[in-house]
Parts: C-alpha cells; structure tokens; sequence
C-alpha cells in the first residue's frame, strides 16, 4: 500500500468524507486516486459433523439460554506512525505541509553586513584628522579626537615643514641648532619634506602657548603679562578641544568593542552554534547598544568642543559624519535581525 492510501484511508478512518479525504490526500500527494477495495468473502459455516442416530436420541437436547449481548467496544486504531509527517491528530483538520527546504536568511547576513562596516567606521574614524575642519582652502590647520594636522606650506615650489614639525615636536625647538647669522631660515635642521604633518593635540597645545609666550616678549625678552594671559587661554582652549576628543574617542571605542560582540553573536545564530549561557541570542540588543554608544560618543565630543576664538569659523568634518553613520548602521544591523523569520 502507497503513502497516499495510507494517508486516505487514515482520514476515512477517522470519520471525514470521502471527497474531504481525497482533496486533502491530494494535497500532500498529488494525482492520488484512491483504490476500490475488494469486497471481503463472506466465511462459510463450518460443518456439523454426523452423529449416529442412536447416540443423537440418547444425548438431550439442551434448552436455548438467554446468552447476554457482549458490550462491543469499538477500537480506534493509532493512525500517527502509519500517517506521513504533516497529518492532523485524530479529529482535527491536516494542515499544510511546509514547502520543502528552509528559506535563505538574507535579512540576518544584512544584519552581519551592517554591524562590520559600523565597526571597520568606528574604528578608523578614532585615527583620521577631519573630525573638525575649517571650510577655507587655505586653513592648514585640522584636527582629529585627540590628534591634529597640519599643512606644510609651500616655498620655492617644494614643501617646508619647519613651523608643522617644530610645533608637533615633543620639546618645542629644544635640541635643533639655530642659525647665528641674519637668514630666513631660523633653523639650522633638515625638515622633513612632506605634505602635511600630524602629532598629539596635547603637544600642539604646550608648543602653541610656548611659540605666543616668544611673541609677546619686553626689551629684556621677558614674556608680558598679556603674551601670558593669551598663552594661557589659547592653551585652555586647545586642551579643552583635547578632552572633547579623548571622552568622545573614549565612548565611540565601547561602542566598536560591542559591534565587535554583536557580530560574533550574530554570526554564531546564524549558523546554529551556541555561546555560553546562550549568548547569540542578545545579538540584536548588542547591536542597538553598541549603535546607540557610538552616536553618543560623537555627540558629546560635538558638545565638549570648544567654539571660541579661533575655532568658532571651523565645522565638524567627514569623520564626525561617518562615526554618526556607524551608529546608524549598528542600530540597522538590530533591526533587521529582528526583522529575519528564520525562527
């Protein structure tokens, strides 16, 4: 007997129609017809074996009893073993069987998708230098989370990096031999010859107050009390630029350590491995933290900026833009594991 009558015959079994029975067999088994029983043959009575005529009259005849009609119980037979997977329990309508084959989970390797490039931009933006940018050509001036770079001018058509390397030299000038007649150069020292220059803001900021104190100097060469007190604040204002970036930085970088987790865990769902205490299944709430901490680092290295004196003309630059996009992306990657139906 074929899959399909047993399934047929399983449903007539449990007491649906005929034609209920055939559509949903064909259901499951396409182009089943169901086969025509032959009809059982009816048992034949066994014979009564002869007596002898005398030890017929000799036996009596016993009188007919009233024999008590035996309770019929009727016995349903267990269809589920003989049933293909898919069939219904006893009494209740077989649902659709599944299509054959588990669908391609696109969102949940979209989500994985997301949160890597949240995390590769979360991570380079903590090393570029245009977090805040002047919008002149001209500026040579740009500064990172806790960097800054400088654009060499050029003379006599090749690059001179004299006042970019001195200014992001650890020591100011200390060390580098002065010329002793009247020249242009200051510096008896071979420069680099680069484009650009970069260094930490906090040396830039120690130099910039030492170069103003040079400045504003009496007939004894002594700093005056206002070189000072500009010193002072130009170098208040460039620290201030240098915590900004260092919270700022701090707080994008917790933020790529949880796009980091995240990935693992989605990665570790997807393919059905298990991490301690089930782990992978927080892979979409790890990603909406980590998304959210990113957007918060660049958000508060935008309010702890300072925006006074010379930093009031300069705007926030790509790589404060493209830290707001890994935050957006991570907190995506969440979204659209939440949105995959592979469960």
């Amino acid at each position: 007997m074929t899959d399909g009558q047993t399934y047929y015959d399983g449903l007539i079994a449990q007491g649906y129609p005929a034609d209920q029975a055939l559509g949903y067999t064909q259901q499951y088994y396409p182009g089943f017809s169901p086969a025509i029983a032959a009809p059982a043959p009816m048992p034949m009575p066994a014979p009564i074996p002869a007596q002898p005529v005398a030890q017929a009259q000799a036996i009596p005849q016993p009188q007919p009893m009233a024999q008590p009609m035996a309770q019929t119980i009727p016995l349903q037979q267990p269809m589920m073993n003989a049933a293909p997977v898919g069939m219904a329990p006893m009494g209740m309508a077989p649902m659709a069987m599944a299509p054959v084959g588990d669908k391609k989970p696109i969102m949940a390797w979209a989500a994985v998708g997301c949160l890597v490039v949240a995390l590769l931009l979360a991570i380079s933006v903590q090393f570029t230098n245009s977090w805040l940018v002047d919008p002149d050509d001209e500026a040579t001036l740009s500064w990172g989370l806790n960097s800054v770079s400088i654009d060499c001018p050029e003379q006599n058509g090749d690059p001179n990096c004299e006042n970019a390397f001195i200014m992001l030299r650890d020591g100011y000038d200390d060390g580098i031999k002065k010329n002793s007649d009247e020249s242009m150069d200051r510096y008896d020292y071979n420069f680099p010859e680069e484009n650009s220059l970069s260094g930490s803001t906090k040396i830039f900021c120690d130099n910039t107050a030492r170069l103003i104190l040079e400045s504003f100097v009496d007939e004894d060469n002594v700093p005056t009390s206002q070189g000072r007190e500009i010193a002072e604040d130009a170098k208040q204002e460039c620290l201030e630029m240098n915590s900004a970036g260092n919270t700022g930085g701090l707080v994008i970088w917790a933020g790529a350590l949880g796009a980091l987790i995240g990935t693992l865990m989605l990665v570790m769902n997807q393919i059905g491995k298990t991490l301690p205490s089930n782990a992978e299944r927080y892979g979409k709430l790890t990603s909406w933290v980590s998304g959210g901490l990113i957007i918060l680092g660049a958000i508060i290295w935008m309010i702890m900026k300072p925006t006074d004196s010379g930093l009031d003309d300069y705007n926030s630059g790509l790589s404060f833009y493209l830290a707001v996009i890994a935050g957006i992306l991570a907190v995506s990657a969440g979204v659209l594991d939440m949105l995959d139906k592979r469960e």
